[in-house]
């Protein structure tokens, strides 16, 4: 070996060393990411129990508090998976109840260990305790609970082949809840009642109380996402039973959509397995077999497996491959759980005698045979078939004698709101009219008010200086000659003195004759000043005049005013601009005028003039009759806008056309 070989070994070797302490350098780190992530969970589960433990310990001498701590501990433990030492807990929270006798607590705690008995397949004392929860939730009314802990003990014994009790419990549970009126998880019950009546072989009662959970499943709170899966399901098979194929995969293609959105594998499972047995009955047995092998992806109970091997071992039978069928339904056997499911379990024992006999071994065909004779007798005996039945009719009598009783109740209780409502009645008849006489004196007291306030704006509009002052100034124009003058102004003064008198016994005029009688108005006062101001009318042409109704001779006060006090000391260029807006329930006026405006440290409470008081008067006999307000707004300029005087006033009068 010459020099430059002995080095190339020692550089691979050390190579080869560098990599390896790498390699278990970094699984070093992997290992103790893991640990210390699986540490910190430990430590969350302790500090978890730890409080529990403590909330035990401070409960002092309270029993109640000391049984309530021991029942959540227990639930703690059985979310966490730890099923005896959750059993040992609850047990000492189950016994504490009972020595206090508080019957909803027994109740609670009972239904909860019942169901973790269940669970761990400890189905005797899991029997025991639900009668025990049962007999307490009986004692404290609770037809909820009544309903669902009966329930519970119906399944236990449909799952253990007992469908007589099955039956009573399951009634007993829907007479409850029916009577109750409570809507609350009814679905559940229909379905467990159907699956019974399903495992009897009563096709009729199945399909009966399926489709009575299928009429409420979208009602509020009658089905849990569960309960709908388990309808569609038992639809499903209710219409292969009856040979309408297509009609049963849409019912399993529903429940396969509905699991998959929610992420519900049992509904998943189940969909594919009913729909692989249509296809092995339309002679697609590659399809079914296909069907059944992606089911297996969604398993979370003993019964799909048992299921799944059996409806495997037909579809190899099919195939031709009877030792693989064999071989499945023997796995089958070996499962403690096939004796608590009827149906399969007579389907296993069944295949297992054909297999055996088409295999030629006939001695273990013959003794399957044997086992499966003895359980359908114990399934078809006729003591628990008329035990069904009977149960059945006695529960439905009862129900036809409650609804007979409750119609019988309901008629006297009828006759009993027909005699309260005449009282009642009478009382109101009299109570309206007592109110309609208070309202009449009202109403005339207010139109007494409010002809009242008519002649005072009467008086206030055609006050004798205003008269006298206007017949002074035509009787002017005329001693000049200046007839067309005296007669325009005449005219005007007698349209105005006329629409005085007529709008003032009206409730409501037109915005055309309120303009009408504005601009009449400020021109007779513009001939009288000797046109010391100018004025303009402005409002949007397309503006509805003729339909628009609104209360009369509302704004003629706040004229009079900018007139009167606005130009008192001026002898020319006075301007008063009145602007109309539609502001769609009601009209703005904005009256401006650029006259001296209010003295510093004036407030509206400071001007209550006779016009002033009147127009307060009708805005709040407005609002009564009305029930509408409308804004009025006093502003002097010179407080917003040092350099310009006046003052604008802003009234919004309601529309009246709709009152």
């Amino acid at each position: 070996m010459t020099y430059l070989s002995y080095i190339s070994v020692y550089l691979i070797y050390l190579l080869a060393i560098t990599s390896l302490y790498s390699l278990n350098v970094a699984k070093l780190e992997t290992s103790h990411t893991l640990i210390f992530n699986k540490y910190n969970h430990i430590i969350k589960r302790d500090s978890a129990k730890v409080a529990l433990q403590n909330k035990i310990k401070i409960a002092n001498n309270d029993s109640l508090k000391i049984a309530l701590a021991y029942y959540d501990y227990g639930q703690y433990l059985d979310v966490n998976g730890e099923k005896d030492a959750s059993i040992k807990n609850l047990k000492i929270a189950l016994q504490i109840a009972k020595q206090l006798k508080n019957d909803e607590k027994i109740a609670a705690i009972g239904n909860y260990l019942a169901s973790t008995y269940w669970e761990v397949g400890t189905y005797q004392p899991s029997i025991d305790v639900y009668i025990i929860a049962y007999k307490s939730a009986v004692r404290t009314k609770d037809s909820s609970q009544i309903a669902k802990i009966s329930m519970n003990l119906a399944s236990n014994y449909n799952y253990l082949g007992e469908y007589d009790l099955a039956i009573k419990y399951a009634l007993n549970a829907l007479k409850i809840k029916e009577k109750a009126k409570d809507w609350e998880r009814i679905c559940y019950h229909y379905v467990s009642m159907a699956t019974i009546f399903k495992e009897t072989n009563n096709i009729e009662k199945w399909e009966f109380y399926i489709n009575k959970a299928y009429k409420l499943k979208d009602q509020e709170n009658c089905a849990s996402l569960g309960d709908i899966a388990k309808i569609y399901n038992n639809l499903g098979s209710i219409s292969e039973r009856k040979g309408q194929h297509k009609k049963a995969l849409a019912y399993f293609d529903s429940l396969k959509v509905l699991s998959k959105e929610v992420g519900f594998n049992k509904g998943i499972s189940a969909a594919l397995s009913n729909s692989s047995d249509i296809y092995k009955k339309l002679n697609q047995t590659e399809k079914a077999l296909q069907l059944l092998q992606e089911s297996e992806n969604y398993f979370s109970d003993p019964y799909e497996i048992i299921s799944n091997n059996n409806s495997k071992a037909e579809l190899y039978r099919l195939l031709g491959q009877d030792n693989e069928a064999l071989s499945l339904v023997l796995k089958n056997t070996t499962l403690k759980d096939l004796y608590f499911y009827s149906m399969e379990h007579q389907k296993t024992l069944q295949l297992l005698s054909e297999i055996n006999a088409n295999l030629l071994n006939y001695k273990e065909a013959l003794r399957w045979k044997d086992s499966l004779r003895s359980l359908e007798n114990k399934l078809h005996d006729s003591k628990v078939q008329k035990g069904i039945e009977e149960l059945e009719t006695k529960y439905e009598t009862e129900k036809k004698e409650q609804q007979i009783e409750l119609l019988t109740t309901e008629n006297e209780l009828k006759n009993q709101r027909i005699n309260a409502g005449l009282v009642i009645l009478s009382f109101l008849i009299i109570l309206i009219l007592l109110i309609l006489y208070i309202l009449n004196i009202k109403n005339k007291q207010a139109e007494l008010k409010q002809n009242n306030l008519r002649l005072q704006v009467l008086r206030t509009q055609m006050n004798p200086h205003f008269v006298f002052n206007a017949l002074g100034s035509i009787q002017n124009f005329m001693m000049k000659n200046d007839a067309r003058k005296a007669s325009q102004y005449l005219s005007q003064f007698a349209a105005l003195t006329r629409a005085t008198l007529n709008n003032s016994t009206v409730a409501s005029i037109t915005l055309a004759d309120e303009i009408s009688m504005i601009e009449n108005y400020m021109a007779l006062e513009q001939m009288r000043k000797q046109n010391k101001f100018n004025y303009s009318i402005n409002y949007d042409q397309d503006l509805d005049l003729d339909f628009i109704r609104i209360p009369p001779m509302l704004n003629q006060p706040f004229i009079e005013n900018a007139i009167k006090h606005g130009f008192k000391n001026i002898d020319k260029g006075g301007i008063l601009t009145i602007t109309i807006t539609d502001k769609k329930d009601w009209i703005e006026f904005i009256i401006e005028d650029n006259g001296e405006g209010f003295l510093e440290g004036f407030t509206n409470k400071d001007h209550k003039s006779m016009a002033m008081s009147i127009f307060e008067n009708r805005r709040k006999l407005i609002r009564q009759k009305y029930k509408k307000d409308f804004k009025f707004e006093i502003v002097n300029l010179r407080d917003k806008h040092p350099n310009q005087t006046g003052v604008r006033i802003t009234i919004n009068i309601p529309i009246l056309n709709n009152d």
